[in-house]
């Protein structure tokens, strides 16, 4: 089982960074767009010192990764240092066999670019793993520094969206600032929108039919709590649920309308969930 598992991770993470190589290759480096991070600089200094991207970002990264063994400790696995040299290798073969542009206009650049980096990435980040990065230097500021990792990592890539625009030119150093604010943005759409759950609470005098519809048609647990009326004191069963799909709450919506129109019914989503029909807690 666990071979099986750590296949598909590396499954997941061979595909994520397939697109995000396509993104770079097709879209963002040929138009010198430095949209932060580590590619950002591989950019840079490709367009500078004629170097290839993705050898460049593998060689930055290696330092990065050494330099997070000896500050942070051994801290990232095997599935990150993989992710790292996947992206390296895809970069520089995709720039081998898509070797013109695509499109001239850097606005279809940034948009596409980024939506495709920002996919592969947040399929390697649900898989626990990561590429490397400046995310490692924003982590050593916070430790010794004592900077938040989110404004750490913003503070790095404006840095790098500054010299893209003191080497290509101030547009393309906006751009490549829009670029990064995009990517951030298309991540966390994909992680969290892949991840949410819902928490559903439910008081009704028909509990009985809807924990049974729970357990046996949506074949999820539920949690079944005494509660008091807070106005009259009247004693009620609460069912206390959770959804991992939004399909799920659909259908079970549809279902507590049509035998109980009064039932109450709140739902709130939530990022994480740990235990049987979800994940492992790590």
């Amino acid at each position: 089982m666990a071979h099986r598992t750590n296949f598909r991770n590396l499954f997941y993470i061979t595909i994520g960074a397939l697109v995000a190589a396509i993104g770079l290759d097709i879209f963002l480096v040929p138009n010198k767009i430095a949209a932060g991070g580590v590619s950002g600089i591989a950019t840079i200094l490709h367009y500078t010192l004629h170097v290839p991207v993705g050898m460049t970002m593998l060689v930055i990264n290696i330092f990065l990764f050494i330099l997070a063994f000896l500050l942070l400790g051994p801290a990232f696995g095997i599935k990150s240092i993989y992710g790292t040299i996947a992206l390296s290798m895809f970069v520089d073969l995709f720039a081998r066999l898509f070797p013109i542009i695509y499109t001239h206009d850097i606005m279809l650049a940034v948009i596409f670019g980024d939506l495709l980096t920002g996919i592969g990435l947040a399929m390697i980040f649900l898989q626990d793993a990561s590429t490397g990065g400046t995310d490692i230097i924003a982590m050593i500021l916070n430790k010794y520094l004592g900077f938040d990792i989110g404004q750490g990592l913003l503070f790095i890539d404006f840095t790098i969206t500054f010299f893209a625009g003191l080497f290509f030119g101030w547009e393309i150093g906006m751009y490549s600032l829009l670029a990064v604010l995009v990517n951030t943005n298309t991540i966390d759409y994909v992680v969290e929108g892949i991840k949410v759950s819902f928490k559903v609470i439910i008081i009704s005098d028909k509990w009985q039919k809807i924990r049974d519809y729970v357990k046996n048609t949506l074949q999820r647990g539920v949690t079944i709590i005494d509660a008091e009326g807070g106005y009259e004191g009247e004693k009620r069963k609460m069912l206390w649920i959770i959804l991992r799909r939004r399909r799920e709450l659909v259908r079970l919506k549809e279902f507590v309308r049509e035998i109980d129109e009064n039932a109450f019914l709140t739902v709130t989503t939530v990022k994480d969930v740990f235990g049987k029909g979800f994940k492992r807690i790590k």
